[in-house]
């Protein structure tokens, strides 16, 4: 039998226990948010001191630097570009997350057909991220027509965008998993666990992303829209993902994303080379994530951050 003296040691042995590993968790903890402020603390001192070292101090006065769609980026060396959505007036951040953010220096809609209120040549470098899927043809006809205006001759346009071709591959290769982990992983979309769900629904779930993905086809107020399964059966009615994927942004409205905001095209890295020799620009380069060309876009505070795992990099200079 354990005696009480025993079984009291034994308990006070067990809260100690327990209170030193928490004092660990503790101390751990401090210790990593310690070294996330030192760690951000060296990246801002650092790119401080890159754009000082590549720009003159007359031109970072000036701001010489563009953000279009920027969500809730914001720097103090950089001027920001987006769109107010209907009659709420907010823009995208706003509109889709209810987030309040700072003004940005431009309003801009591509869909207007109007410039945007700055002079030929002002820009040395643009930046755009995950925007273009959401201009249909015509309309990112302009939006590269009026970026070429905007930037120096030199100057560089630096275009993110989802990879159509690896998310076409994924799909063509009946590769649940690649849809699934942005589902369930990365954005809690789905919450039942990956193999307790039939292939066939995960086949209609996938056919279901990937046309949302490239058009307006699943929104409810387009005036053609599919349920998950008919998603599937329009791609099988295709010899060519890429045939699908023109088909469903010509059956989008272009009325109705004028105050959704979804995605109505797509982009291999082929296509959106070719769109962006035929706008004009002399130089395009195929690049990859945080490997810019220019040093101040390989700050991952700011830039290429979104869906990194599935986004085509692209620079093209004036």
């Amino acid at each position: 039998m354990v005696s009480f003296n025993d079984r009291f040691s034994e308990i006070i042995s067990k809260k100690a226990s327990e209170i030193l590993l928490d004092r660990k968790h503790v101390e751990t903890s401090v210790k990593k948010e310690a070294a996330a402020i030192v760690s951000g603390r060296v990246a801002r001192r650092f790119f401080d001191d890159v754009y000082t070292l590549t720009y003159l101090e007359t031109a970072l006065t000036d701001r010489p630097f563009l953000n279009i769609g920027p969500g809730s980026f914001r720097h103090p060396n950089w001027r920001t570009a987006d769109k107010k959505y209907g009659g709420s007036n907010e823009a995208w951040t706003e509109m889709r997350r209810g987030i309040m953010q700072d003004p940005v220096d431009y309003y801009w809609d591509a869909y207007s057909g109007e410039r945007l209120s700055e002079k030929d040549n002002f820009f040395k470098v643009i930046y755009s991220s995950h925007v273009i899927e959401h201009l249909f043809p015509t309309d990112l006809a302009f939006f590269l027509s009026e970026t070429l205006r905007l930037l120096e001759p030199g100057g560089v346009l630096r275009i993110v965008c989802p990879d159509a071709e690896q998310i076409g591959r994924a799909y063509k290769s009946r590769d649940w998993g690649f849809f699934m982990h942005y589902l369930i992983a990365k954005t809690g979309r789905y919450t039942k666990p990956l193999s307790s769900i039939s292939d066939e629904a995960l086949e209609e779930i996938a056919a279901d992303f990937v046309i949302e993905w490239v058009s307006l086809l699943t929104h409810k107020d387009n005036p053609k829209h599919f349920n998950k399964q008919e998603c599937a059966e329009f791609l099988q009615q295709h010899e060519s993902i890429f045939d699908a994927f023109d088909e469903a942004v010509s059956l989008s409205s272009r009325e109705l994303n004028k105050s959704v905001g979804g995605h109505v095209n797509w982009f291999s890295t082929e296509k959106i080379t070719k769109q962006l020799e035929s706008a004009g620009f002399s130089q395009v380069n195929v690049s990859g994530y945080l490997k810019s060309s220019v040093p101040i876009l390989r700050d991952i505070r700011y830039f290429d951050r979104t869906d990194p795992e599935m986004s085509i990099y692209v620079e093209a200079v004036k």
